[in-house]
């Protein structure tokens, strides 16, 4: 265990950049439809062999479509388009399994539960394929899936915490889509935010209607912030220049030739935080028995979070895993801290949640991460 302190807390940088690509984002798409999809073939093999099998669906593409939003409605002149790529076991004991059913139907679900205004709007390719003999017998050793990092880090400045508040407070305001995009920075003790909300055209059946709902959107995100900082400022839907605007039908940019992609958007915490050690590694889709691209990511966070509790002012967790080797015992596993902590403590909280790995699965499953 390898233990470094570092000379200032992350408050004190002269800057900071935060990020956050809300639910409707057609990258975060992406991430939802695949760990839809892992939950959904991990339950299916659970419930007919008693085991999850080896998957790693982390390749789903979204080939936006086109519309036509008019204020007080509009149309969707092509739905858009999404394809599920990546690799999934689809036999096992001489039984076939409808992989394409079960990830066509998981996707489905994913899109009308969480686009609010999807309608149906989408068409469904499915492209998985049968992983590697070799990396299907790594799920029954539960050895490591490959050679990869994790990293995570505890707590969440006030910038990060306020981006997530943000895209929160947006999405819920009414006329908003579900796609909204968070741009917080900080210089010392100022902030600014950019929020980029694709509104939805129902709700604005005039120019003055879809003032009304930008403002209210401005309203709610600096009544939140505002107090925590020497001066803010909130700006909705800059690019917006005459009849310029950004409106849609379905409250998504997928809809008029946005794409998305597993992996281009928010880290394991939900953020994008380049300011912060991150890995670029897709977590999303990747199997939870033993891919550690999703479960060392996760769990550095957890662990980061307990360094915290025992009386860190900040904590980074670092973890890097070797194929094949069992997942408690990664090639490194190093933390950075701010403040004082027992060191022996330190390296229970990383070595507990390393023992918890085999419950991750049914965590994960069951929605907890």
């Amino acid at each position: 265990m390898i233990i470094r302190h570092a000379p200032a807390p992350y408050s004190k940088e002269p800057f900071e950049i935060v990020e956050r690509k809300g639910l409707g984002h057609p990258d975060t798409i992406c991430d939802g439809i695949s760990d839809a999809i892992s939950r959904a073939l991990s339950k299916y093999y659970l419930d007919h062999f008693g085991t999850i099998l080896h998957h790693n669906v982390d390749k789903v593409l979204l080939i936006g479509g086109r519309s036509k939003p008019v204020l007080g409605g509009g149309e969707i002149i092509r739905p858009l388009s999404i394809v599920l790529g990546g690799r999934a076991t689809d036999e096992f004991e001489g039984a076939r399994i409808p992989v394409y059913d079960i990830a066509t139907r998981a996707t489905a679900e994913y899109l009308e539960d969480t686009i609010r205004h999807i309608e149906g709007y989408f068409t469904i390719e499915p492209r998985l394929g049968s992983g590697s003999t070799e990396l299907r017998s790594l799920v029954k050793k539960a050895g490591a899936n490959d050679t990869s990092m994790g990293v995570g880090f505890a707590p969440l400045s006030h910038l990060e915490q306020d981006v997530f508040e943000i895209e929160r407070i947006a999405r819920e305001t009414r006329g908003s889509g579900d796609d909204v995009k968070v741009m917080g920075i900080r210089k010392g003790e100022r902030a600014q935010f950019t929020i980029a909300d694709a509104i939805v055209s129902r709700y604005a059946g005039s120019m003055d209607a879809y003032e009304d709902i930008k403002a209210s959107i401005a309203a709610r995100a600096i009544a939140h912030i505002s107090a925590r900082w020497i001066d803010s400022a909130v700006a909705v839907n800059a690019a917006d220049h005459g009849d310029n605007i950004y409106l849609t039908v379905t409250g998504t940019s997928a809809e008029m030739g946005d794409d998305g992609e597993t992996g281009r958007g928010n880290r394991a915490n939900g953020l994008i935080t380049p300011g912060r050690p991150m890995t670029l590694e897709a977590h999303a889709g990747k199997n939870p028995v033993n891919h550690v691209g999703k479960i060392y990511n996760m769990i550095a966070i957890k662990a980061a979070e307990d360094i915290v509790k025992l009386g860190a002012e900040d904590a980074y967790v670092y973890l890097v895993s070797k194929i094949g080797a069992p997942l408690n015992e990664p090639q490194i596993k190093a933390v950075t801290i701010h403040g004082q902590a027992d060191e022996k403590k330190i390296e229970y909280a990383v070595d507990y949640w390393l023992e918890q790995i085999p419950a991750f699965a049914e965590e994960f499953i069951a929605g907890k991460y």
